[in-house]
């Protein structure tokens, strides 16, 4: 059947470019514009109790909690000084009189809002927008502060994604200026000439520009998060190079054998265009895997990834045999390099060397491998912040300021609401209050609990009953605030501060103790902040990610046997794949959690590991790693299918598609690495991921590894029990 259709296109090969002219030429206006259509943010399901907890304070108390952070301070005056406080009022009247600004709370206030110098104050604005909106109103509120003759740092949420989304357009344009050029060089390194290196590049960069456009109109029925885009513009270079680079190394093969160029196409429709369909398959059940999570930046990279893919593979299986058709024999013109240092001769060499002593290779690359995974065990999940952008970032700079002048990053700030039946000050209702105020400051590690229960140590609940039977009597500042801000019908704040790192399992732990307060059947404990969103978001992810990554195993377990018809060979694949993928997550805790190599790489240690990083990680690689077991293998399975020796067909597997694996990796490690030179450490993280995930792949696993397994098994490789085999569908290799 592909043989068919891999002569039709020889046939149609003018109709088939054209198709694909139009689409570049309906694409290209959009592709650059994509990045533009997708929206910020994307950490957050508002099913998440956090999520729910925030709604609940915005709907009771007026509460956004999407708001700006402004750090104050001046050259010549300090806080409460007449200069200093005149600016300051300026500054809050010019806020306030924005009609997106729901509100505005400062250090004149707010108690404890200075730094601990004394010389910094903080300002906080709350937007009446969405995160996704707030973005649009920056630039219109920061001419408000150029007005002033403060030193205004501006920070916060919102202006954290607008700096995120402005570092990762520079990352993009310097990934891609790195990316295809170097590209262009592994080709050569391959090929040998310049036509055949340039083809599977050009190819890829239509797939990739045809992509991109697809994007931006899917982006307008379907939110996506722009902080996805890098992740899937890395994939769309990658995999569009590497499916073309394997349809033109089988198509000059071919030539070589002596066939015609419509018989050179029609058997590389048949050979490769199967192992390529199949690879393109692997690699889209993985990336599909992300829309099984709740979370709008992982269904992002799933369906950007997925599409781009599909469009790569969709051009290597039209557009390049069509190229072909055209340039047939031309295709070793321009000879720029000679291989004849590391040709075929040489991978058969080192098969046989594996080979012949199976053991002596296996058993220190799989303790190597075990090795490399060991920090994984030490892996601490949690959330970005500020730290991921370098400090040239405004906002960047106000967390800085923030942690160093405020000692904002040694503590958890939490809101949570009890809520009840009724007025607030009955006796039954303050009696609870009282008692659940008691219970928080009795938590380990929490250092203050503020609420209208909670003023002073020395008062009971009896005190408490008194003082509020006469409100008109109170004259303390701090409990005339409590009761304005902190107290309805049915509802009542407790603001709790805790001594650990917001994004530490310390923190998350204290969230789930006092969520535990409340009733099961009937929630009654709302918690807002960074820690309940974190421990919300690592819950929601980790506890289906055993579940998906189950399925995502099992369906490309049984595509391998329907290709391969074994089912040892599908096991060991999944087992090494699944091995050279923690091992890589091994190594980006060692690099990125704990700081090894940062002065190298240029990043500040996270100290965590971004929550959605193993699990972008294991969707793109499982897929990817798999490519290369499928082309290795489809080689190894077509010789075996000729002359029934197991240990030749190994041998003659490995010398047909060691190089052009070895080139195709290549290509996706210098995509990888081009994207460690980013700005944005999260994006650095996942080239890096990749890079290192696809050098152990392609040497370790598929050089040695495989080879070594495949000499220990023999005819077992290929062991199907029949029941099996009648039932799967004859679409394997051969």
């Amino acid at each position: 059947m592909l043989s068919k259709s891999g002569r039709w296109i020889h046939r149609n090969r003018i109709l088939v470019i054209a198709v694909w002219a139009v689409a570049l030429l309906a694409m290209l206006p959009f592709a650059p514009q994509a990045q533009e259509r997708l929206l910020s943010g994307g950490f957050t399901n508002d099913d998440y109790p956090s999520a729910k907890a925030a709604e609940l304070l915005n709907e009771r108390f007026d509460r956004n909690p999407i708001s700006i952070l402004f750090v104050v301070g001046h050259q010549k005056a300090r806080p409460y000084s007449e200069e200093f406080d005149q600016g300051s009022r300026r500054l809050i009247e010019q806020l306030e009189s924005d009609p997106n600004v729901a509100s505005v709370r400062s250090y004149l206030t707010e108690p404890g809002w200075l730094s601990d110098d004394g010389e910094l104050a903080l300002v906080e604005v709350e937007l009446d927008l969405a995160i996704e909106d707030s973005l649009v109103v920056l630039d219109e509120i920061s001419g408000r502060i150029e007005e002033t003759d403060l030193d205004v740092v501006m920070t916060g949420a919102p202006p954290l994604y607008r700096d995120i989304v402005e570092a990762s357009g520079e990352d993009l344009r310097r990934g891609e200026l790195v990316a295809f050029p170097l590209a262009v060089v592994a080709l050569l390194l391959v090929f040998g000439t310049l036509v055949a290196a340039v083809m599977p590049a050009a190819v890829g960069g239509v797939a990739v520009a045809v992509g991109l456009g697809v994007i931006y109109f899917v982006a307008d029925v379907r939110d996506m998060s722009v902080l996805s885009f890098n992740i899937i513009t890395l994939l769309g270079i990658g995999m569009g190079i590497d499916y073309s680079l394997f349809y033109v190394n089988r198509f000059k093969e071919e030539l070589g054998n002596g066939l015609s160029v419509a018989d050179a196409i029609a058997v590389t429709h048949e050979r490769a265009g199967k192992a390529i369909l199949f690879s393109g398959a692997t690699s889209v059940i993985g990336l599909a895997s992300l829309l099984l999570f709740d979370l709008p930046v992982l269904e992002a990279v799933g369906i950007g990834a997925v599409v781009v893919i599909s469009i790569a593979l969709l051009s290597a299986q039209t557009l390049m045999p069509a190229v072909l058709s055209v340039v047939g024999h031309r295709i070793n013109r321009l000879p720029v390099l000679s291989l004849g240092w590391f040709g075929d001769g040489a991978w058969a060499k080192m098969a046989d060397g594996v080979m012949n002593r199976p053991f002596l290779f296996l058993v220190p690359t799989v303790v190597l491998l075990i090795a490399l995974v060991t920090p994984f065990k030490d892996v601490r999940l949690g959330t970005a912040d500020a730290t991921i952008l370098p400090e040239r970032y405004e906002s960047r700079r106000g967390f800085d300021l923030l942690r160093e002048r405020f000692g904002w990053d040694i503590t958890t700030e939490l809101t949570v609401a009890y809520t009840f039946e009724g007025d607030p000050f009955s006796e039954v209702n303050l009696a609870k209050l009282y008692a659940f105020g008691q219970a928080l400051e009795g938590l380990p590690d929490v250092e203050r609990v503020s609420s209208i229960v909670n003023l002073r140590p020395t008062m009971g609940v009896d005190d408490y009953r008194e003082l509020y039977r006469h409100p008109e009597a109170i004259y303390d500042g701090t409990t005339m605030r409590l009761l304005n801000e902190s107290v309805r019908d049915g509802i009542a704040l407790f603001y709790l501060s805790a001594d650990l790192h917001p994004f530490s399992t310390e923190a998350r732990g204290l969230v789930d103790e006092i969520r535990a307060y409340g009733s099961v059947d009937s929630p009654n404990v709302f918690i807002e902040g960074g820690a309940a969103h974190t421990n919300d978001l690592i819950r929601s992810l980790y506890s289906r990610f055993p579940l998906v990554a189950l399925i995502v195993i099992s369906l490309t377990f049984v595509s391998l046997m329907v290709l391969f018809r074994s089912i040892v060979i599908p096991l060991k694949a999944v087992v090494l794949n699944t091995l050279s993928i923690l091992a890589s997550f091994g190594a980006l805790v060692w690099v990125f959690q704990q700081g090894n190599l940062s002065g190298l790489l240029n990043f500040e240690p996270l100290g965590i590991t971004e929550a959605t990083t193993p699990i972008v990680l294991f969707a793109v690689l499982f897929g990817l790693s798999m490519d290369y077991e499928i082309f290795l293998l489809s080689r190894i399975r077509e010789a075996y299918q000729k002359n029934g020796d197991n240990r030749e067909s190994v041998k003659l597997g490995l010398e047909r598609s060691g190089m052009i694996i070895t080139g195709a990796g290549l290509i996706l490690v210098v995509v990888g690495t081009s994207f460690v030179l980013a700005e944005v450490v999260s994006v650095k993280t996942v080239g890096f991921g990749l890079a290192l995930a696809i050098f152990i792949d392609v040497t370790i696993v598929r050089i040695l590894i495989a080879p070594a397994l495949m000499r220990l098994f023999g005819k077992w490789n290929w062991w199907l029990p029949g029941w099996i085999d009648r039932r799967l569908p004859e679409i394997g290799t051969g």
